[in-house]
């Protein structure tokens, strides 16, 4: 199969190619969630950041010499080249399909998040609106798979951070390079934090200080974060057949370079808005500000269901102040510990948060829909081209039916809000990296890789993490009762889980038994873990497996016929 980009003309300059590759490789789930991990989580954010870079890095170093040379349209095909048999291909298919669906999800929750916010809509209808653009893009053969169109989105993307950074740190730190003066913000909000504690408008129990590490993350899960997204990045379905076939191996590995640079300056930039907005919530809450007199964005988004107050939905004033009321320990003023922000609304939210105009805010919006609705393009592809249609032909009935059908299935999935964008997203590049890197990367550099191989590591990888995603995520309670051996809860935590079981057990049927499982399950999904490995660091677990497998069998059953692209 000939890649359509190969067919539509001339071969565009690497640094196009970059800034194309760069669009895919930060979408808008991280577009949207990178400032919004740094302000949650503050140190520990970059993570997700430093993995993307990391990623763009090894791209460049491990694949994209060789992608390329293979002559193959698509991952399975890849695989098809590398292995023969029919086994490889499809079990590549299987891995494309479960990551790209993934990623597909976390680009629909992004693109419905914004229209609603734009529209003034439920999620769910604005899910809907979205999925039906990108349907619509995909029967009109829509330009969103052209080079050019994601470069100049991922150039949107970057003015949309900058536009709002520049202009606050010009105005309130007399320096337009963001990546400079924000550290003047991290030393402002140092004594903001110590303000509060002392003013007791900040708990210290659950205040996570920004410039503190491994507070919300240990090393070992912050590293884990970085490897999920590096790796997965590195073998990601849509980034190898979307950014490399049709180039030569030079322009590919210059591809791979000019992608790195151009991310790493937004990359850089999104520490930065995450600190004036923490700074503008910090100065709030320092001000005393009264329940009666709260910021209208507080309301916009708490519609939403992204922001709340003393537990509740922040809907209107009146809301507010019933919740607040309700507390042991009320008060009439905001509080920090009484304002959840979700991550997933902060970039979005920034240029209110800080008191810009409405165009910065337009901008920011446009620049998340544009990348939501040209990147999920690539996976929509991706998952078309797995089910073995010809992506080329969109006039036959077969790759409609699939793009329509994941779409469908992806946007009630979105709906369901299963978690925060980031963490869908990073659960898409966890998958690739357990179900694809170690047969693709070792296959790539080692002649002796075998398909049987190849085809053991795919299933234990995926095996492993899928069980660890899903298990950890929705069968805590199950999952830490069967490894509860495992686990790194302490006695306290255990002893917590043994007496919010109990009060689910005692309960009633009913609304009392719901909320005590609520409880329950949260707190397993706190504990519910192998040796401290968190949700998010599956890759630590899954890697180690599939490489022994891949590397083992391939030394008691090499291949035997060495591939034409090895070196």
């Amino acid at each position: 199969m000939v890649h359509e980009e190969t067919r539509t003309g001339p071969t565009q300059a690497p640094a196009v190619r970059g800034l194309a590759l760069a669009a895919d490789t930060v979408s808008a789930p991280f577009l949207l969630g990178l400032s919004g991990a740094v302000f949650a989580w503050g140190y520990d954010g970059l993570a997700f950041g430093l993995g993307l870079g990391a990623g763009i890095l090894l791209l460049q170093l491990l694949v994209a010499p060789f992608v390329p040379q293979m002559g193959a349209a698509s991952v399975p095909e890849l695989f098809a080249v590398r292995y023969g048999g029919t086994a490889p291909r499809t079990l590549a298919a299987v891995a494309v399909v479960l990551s790209m669906g993934t990623l597909l999800v976390a680009q629909l929750m992004a693109a419905g998040l914004v229209t609603a916010r734009l529209l003034g809509l439920e999620i769910g209808a604005a899910i809907a609106i979205a999925g039906a653009a990108l349907l619509l893009n995909f029967v009109l053969r829509g330009m969103a798979a052209a080079t050019w169109v994601r470069a100049i989105v991922f150039l949107l993307m970057l003015l949309a951070l900058l536009a709002p950074t520049v202009q606050l740190s010009a105005e309130w730190y007399g320096l337009p390079l963001p990546q400079i003066a924000y550290g003047s913000a991290l030393s402002q909000i140092q004594g903001l934090e110590e303000t509060l504690l002392e003013q007791d408008l900040a708990d210290p129990a659950v205040m996570k200080p920004m410039l503190t590490p491994f507070v919300s993350l240990d090393p070992l899960n912050f590293l884990g974060i970085v490897l999920g997204l590096s790796l997965g990045l590195a073998a990601l379905p849509n980034m190898l057949s979307r950014s490399f076939m049709g180039a030569s191996a030079r322009a590919a590995r210059w591809s791979a370079v000019w992608a790195l640079l151009f991310a790493l300056v937004l990359l850089s930039a999104a520490p930065a808005l995450a600190a004036y907005a923490k700074l503008s919530v910090l100065k709030l809450v320092a001000a005393h500000t009264d329940l009666a007199h709260l910021p209208a964005w507080l309301f916009a988004y708490g519609r939403l269901g992204l922001v709340r107050i003393c537990g509740a939905a922040a809907t209107d004033a009146a809301s507010v102040a019933k919740a607040c009321a309700a507390l042991p320990d009320a008060s009439a003023i905001l509080r920090l510990q009484d304002l959840t922000l979700s991550p997933d609304m902060i970039t979005l939210a920034a240029p209110q948060i800080t008191g810009l105009g409405p165009a910065t805010f337009g901008l920011v919006a446009a620049a998340v829909l544009a990348a939501a609705l040209v990147t999920a393009h690539g996976p929509l592809m991706a998952l078309v081209g797995a089910f073995g249609c010809d992506q080329s032909d969109r006039s036959r009935l077969a790759p409609l039916a699939v793009g329509a059908g994941a779409l469908i299935v992806a946007g009630l999935l979105a709906a369901t809000h299963p978690a925060s964008i980031l963490d869908v997203a990073t659960w898409a590049f966890t998958i690739a990296a357990a179900g694809l890197f170690p047969a693709l990367v070792v296959g790539l550099w080692w002649r002796r890789a075998s398909a049987p191989a190849a085809v053991i590591a795919m299933i234990l990888g995926l095996g492993v993490a899928l069980h660890y995603l899903v298990a950890t995520r929705y069968l805590s309670v199950g999952f830490f009762e069967t490894w509860q051996s495992l686990s790194s809860a302490g006695p306290t935590a255990r002893e917590i889980f043994g007496e919010l079981k109990d009060a689910w057990l005692a309960a009633a049927r009913g609304p009392a038994r719901d909320a005590a499982w609520t409880a329950l399950d949260a707190h397993a999904q706190d504990i519910a873990n192998w040796w401290g490995i968190g949700n998010l660091a599956t890759i630590l677990i899954a890697l180690p497996v599939g490489l022994a497998a891949m590397i083992l069998v391939s030394l008691a059953w090499p291949h035997k016929r060495a591939p034409e692209t090895a070196s």
